[in-house]
This record gives C-alpha cells, structure tokens and sequence, in this order.
C-alpha cells in the first residue's frame, strides 16, 4: 500500500500538530471510502465514532435520507432534520421518523438528527428518536436546558449550536458533549450579536473545556485547515453539501449558490433576526423594506423568511417568491459533485495546504 500520508511528506511535524492535522496512511482510490480506519482521530471522532470530523449540517427540507446515508457512508456525520422530504404542514415525528428507518437501511455507519428545541411537537420528536435508536442529536435555536438533560438520560450524544462565548459556557453547563460555533457567515437565521467564524470559534475553543465544530462559511479544505489551526476539532458545512447530486434541493438552488459570487449573499430581517439568503428579488426587496410585522417580532419573521419560504427556493425552486438559505462561502462553490467527491477534496486539498505551508 503507497504510503500517502501528511507525516511522510512534510519534514515539519511541528507544524502539523499546531494545524491539528493527524493524517495517516489516508486511503485515495476511487470507490472507496476515504480514510477509513487509518485517520488518527479527533475527540470529535472519537465521541461520534466517525472517521473524519466533517459534519452535515441538518439542512430544513433537504437533508434527504441519500443524502445524510452518502455523507455518513464517507467517513462524515449525515445529519437529518424533521422536515426533509415532507409536505407544509405535513406531520414532522411520522415523518422523521420514517426517514430514520431509510436511512438505518441505506447506511450502517452512525448519523444524527437536528433538533429546533422551541418545535411544539419537540417532546415527541425525541421520543421517536429514541425509540428508532439515535444516539447523536444537533440542538439549536433554544437553551440546551430544555432538553440535554432528556437525551442524555437516553444515551444521546448532544451538541449545541451556538453564535456566542456566552451561549457555549452555558451549553457546557448543562452537559453537551460538544459545542457547534456558527459564525455570521452561515445560512439562514443568525446570532444577532453577528460575530464571525473566525472571531467566534478561537475565542469559544478558548471558553470551554469540551470539542468545538467550526461552522459558517466553510466550504472547502481551506475552511478546513483554517478551522483546525483555529482551534477546532472539526467543522460543519451546509452549502456544500446543497450543493451535491445527492441532495435533493431543487436544480434551480443548485446553480444559483454555484453562480453566486463573493457578494452573492445578503442579510436581510434586520438587526433583530439576520437572516442570510441568496441575492434574490425578495431578499433585495426585504433588504430595502425590512419586516412589516410590528415590532419586528418573530411572527413577522416566520411569515416573510421563515421554513414556508426557503421551501419555495430550496425544493421548489422558486427564487424568485422564496428565499434561499445560504452561506457566505457560496462565492467558493464552482460547481455540483457527489459527496465522495466533496470529502476526496477535503482531504487531499488539505494535505496539498500543509505541504506548501512547511
């Protein structure tokens, strides 16, 4: 077997270590699942029992059971969210839990489920989790008090998003395993103190003594190294994985975030609920007008921004009427592949990166 490691290739060892990159014998071939078993592994590997630290994020409506299955099947952590492949309005615990069972028959290899702790069905979204054998959940949008304390009586791996030092400290308080810094370069709705990725996770790693996953703008082995040498133990990407065959967010979506540019996002809800979509007819309109609701209040959210109207863009294709969730690092999307693909960058791009930096 020709050695193709990160240590065989660089003459300095110290500069892996302080990067975090720990390859070793990284299989390449095609058709074969990158790494496997010969990746020393991070805590966050290690906690999730997965290869490579590369997480899906739990995309609203599109995080297809092939898609979650491709991602885990890689080496990463496929993560489903409730409303995949379901109808507006349609029932999110059957539904979940029927793409728990595809996805237990697609793959064998661990994946997760997202969990929006303010959902009013979210006891019984937990239940079914449970009982269809998760053992690895994303929380986000609420405090992790309202349930870490559920899951973890139930064996549940528990991370938390967070947009803030002050948010991490407490998720950590209250048991997670591992905290998930999404900076302001993320899709869709935002921390409203608008720290970004690169402020917001070295300063998080720094705050707790648990793993911290590197999220927003991230999108290639760029992002990746970057987020290793920031301190972080692995990261989290939405946009990209958009951005698969396997995913089944409408062609439309596809090619937009592909033709995007460095400004092709934009933030619009204001200040209270920063939202970041596509530079598309309604965001620009939103952008001039911002809410109508009054007070800017939740509700108005929901109603101009909220999971109706990124459906309409992200499986419907309308870009036009809805708004499309999207990162920041849109502009480094070049083109649609297949998730093998998107990690064979990821690993060989980063190897490339060390070199030149010894």
């Amino acid at each position: 077997m020709r050695d193709s490691s990160i240590v065989a290739r660089t003459h300095n060892p110290k500069l892996l270590a302080l990067i975090g990159v720990t390859y070793s014998r990284l299989l390449l071939r095609q058709g074969q699942r990158v790494g496997r078993g010969d990746m020393k592994r991070s805590r966050v590997c290690q906690i999730l029992s997965i290869e490579h630290p590369v997480l899906q994020a739990g995309l609203p409506w599109v995080s297809n059971p092939e898609l979650v299955a491709a991602v885990s099947d890689a080496g990463g952590l496929g993560v489903l969210h409730p409303t995949a492949g379901s109808e507006p309005g349609g029932d999110q615990v059957a539904n979940l839990q029927a793409n728990i069972r595809q996805i237990q028959r697609l793959t064998r290899e661990p994946f997760g489920i997202a969990l929006y702790l303010p959902h009013p069905r979210i006891s019984e979204l937990i239940q079914v989790a449970v009982q269809e054998g998760m053992r690895i959940a994303i929380t986000y949008g609420g405090s992790p008090a309202l349930c870490t304390g559920t899951l973890k009586e139930h064996d549940v791996t528990v991370m938390h998003q967070v947009a803030t030092v002050r948010h991490a400290r407490g998720a950590e308080a209250q048991g997670v395993d591992v905290i998930i810094a999404e900076g302001f370069e993320g899709g869709g709705l935002r921390g409203a103190d608008k720290v970004s990725t690169m402020v917001l996770a070295p300063q998080v790693v720094g705050s707790v003594s648990i793993p911290v996953i590197a999220s927003g703008g991230i999108v290639d082995s760029r992002g990746y190294v970057a987020a290793l040498a920031l301190g972080a133990q692995g990261i989290q990407m939405g946009s990209r994985f958009v951005t698969t065959r396997e995913c089944t967010s409408h062609q439309n979506y596809k090619e937009a975030i592909v033709a995007a540019i460095d400004s092709g996002t934009v933030i619009v809800g204001g200040d209270r609920w920063p939202t970041r979509v596509l530079r598309n007819g309604i965001a620009l309109r939103l952008k001039e007008s911002g809410l109508t609701g009054p007070g800017n209040d939740f509700n108005a959210w929901e109603a101009e921004l909220g999971m109706a109207q990124a459906r309409a863009a992200m499986v419907d294709g309308d870009l036009e009427a809805g708004v499309a969730y999207t990162g920041a690092g849109a502009g480094l999307i070049s083109e649609v592949t297949n998730v093998k693909e998107v990690f064979r960058e990821l690993l060989e791009g980063s190897q490339a990166l060390t070199r030149r930096l010894t």
